[in-house]
């Protein structure tokens, strides 16, 4: 189990031991291991390895030996403690606190003043986990009208519906974004109020500023009423709320308007795939070949992080996928299939393809490159550089 507790009983006694531990074996989320003191030994994590999530000790009538050595390891070494000892002996409570005790409980134990310690252990480690593993794929046109938003909405769909990732689809189009219409929402509030008040929500907060449109999947987007230009959101807001939804979520995709500014560098510097959608032009390949290099010199966005998505592909089209390939060296090129008339009519309806043509190729290929995104973990990097205030609408 990804989440499982690692749990450390600790104590004197084999008996209380034994019974404690039979408690928490009965639990699939937690794995526990036993230390029992012998002769003067008073270190809970004396030849522990790796320390455990946390520490159970049952204290005894050396409790002071036993949590001073735990006192004297620094805090951020320390993982949590309860602490079981004599009721209403105060030395023993302040001592403990000192230790970094999170709680004193005294026998005969309450499973609910346990079980309410473990739960929170547990959900701090999931969301410590989903930090952790949060993907970021930021999808974008190389020319306006290539199909990027058409692109988000199905692989934010199909992450969630067909391979079992929460996931949160952004659409950072502030002032003409259409995502939720691709899955018949319209959202009340939304990405604008969720930026401005990013410093404050916390991941219970965050639910009333998505659409959901089934479980698993979540849609951020501005509401109509809003009157916010993309350069006109803080860079620092963008990255604030990003770490936000990596803690509540396995995939997050974001449909990046064309307009680099501080806000939208953000999101792809932050991006661990970054999916550029073209057609087959002159103009198109031009304009793709300027994009990505301003991700590589502006923002040292690597070639391995890159995938041009040649969308509506005609194998019989005089600008062909070597061209592509030549135009742009070193950077992973596929294809999806042309079949206009299919995904007009699912955006129309506001049903994700994977609903509305479940059999069709170009389905079949979108399940490819969702699969795809999902075959290494992903994270949340630090910045490797700063926007330098180039306008790329400008070039």
């Amino acid at each position: 189990m990804r989440n499982r507790l690692e749990v450390l009983l600790a104590g004197r006694s084999k008996d209380d031991l034994t019974e404690l531990e039979k408690v928490l074996n009965e639990r699939s989320d937690v794995r526990v291991s036993t230390k029992m003191f012998v002769n003067g030994h008073a270190d809970p994590l004396q030849d522990v390895f790796p320390t455990p999530d946390a520490v159970i000790l049952l204290v005894s009538r050396n409790w002071q030996a036993e949590l001073e050595s735990l006192q004297k390891r620094p805090a951020i070494n320390r993982p949590a403690l309860l602490v079981i000892g004599e009721e209403g002996n105060a030395e023993l409570i302040k001592v403990a606190m000192r230790a970094g005790a999170r709680d004193f409980l005294s026998p005969p134990l309450n499973e609910g003043d346990l079980e309410n310690f473990l739960a929170q252990l547990l959900r701090e480690k999931r969301t410590e986990s989903s930090h952790k593993a949060a993907r970021l794929t930021a999808v974008i046109n190389a020319k306006g009208g290539s199909g990027a938003s058409t692109l988000a909405a199905n692989l934010s769909h199909i992450l969630a519906s067909s391979l079992d990732k929460r996931t949160v689809l952004v659409d950072m189009d502030l002032q003409f974004g259409s995502l939720p219409l691709y899955f018949n929402l319209s959202p009340r509030t939304g990405l604008i109020r969720a930026l401005e008040l990013v410093d404050s929500l916390d991941l219970l907060a965050l639910e009333g500023y998505v659409c959901s449109y089934q479980d698993g999947l979540d849609i951020m987007a501005a509401t109509p009423e809003d009157r916010v230009t993309v350069s006109e959101v803080p860079e620092d807001r963008v990255e604030m709320l990003l770490k936000l939804l990596g803690e509540a979520y396995d995939d997050i995709v974001v449909d990046v308007p064309r307009w680099i500014s501080g806000a939208t560098a953000a999101v792809l510097e932050h991006a661990d795939k970054i999916l550029i959608t073209m057609e087959q032009s002159v103009t198109d390949l031009r304009d793709a070949q300027q994009l990505v290099a301003v991700l590589r010199r502006e923002l040292n966005i690597a070639e391995s992080q890159l995938t041009i998505v040649v969308n509506r592909f005609n194998k019989n089209h005089p600008v062909t996928i070597k061209d592509i390939g030549g135009a742009l060296p070193g950077v992973r090129t596929i294809t999806l299939p042309n079949d206009f008339k299919r995904v007009s009519q699912s955006i129309d309806i506001g049903t994700p393809l994977a609903e509305f043509a479940a059999g069709a190729p170009i389905t079949r290929r979108l399940q490819e490159l969702a699969k795809s995104l999902t075959e290494s973990e992903g994270q949340l990097r630090t910045r490797a550089s700063r926007w330098s205030l180039l306008n790329w609408a400008r070039q």
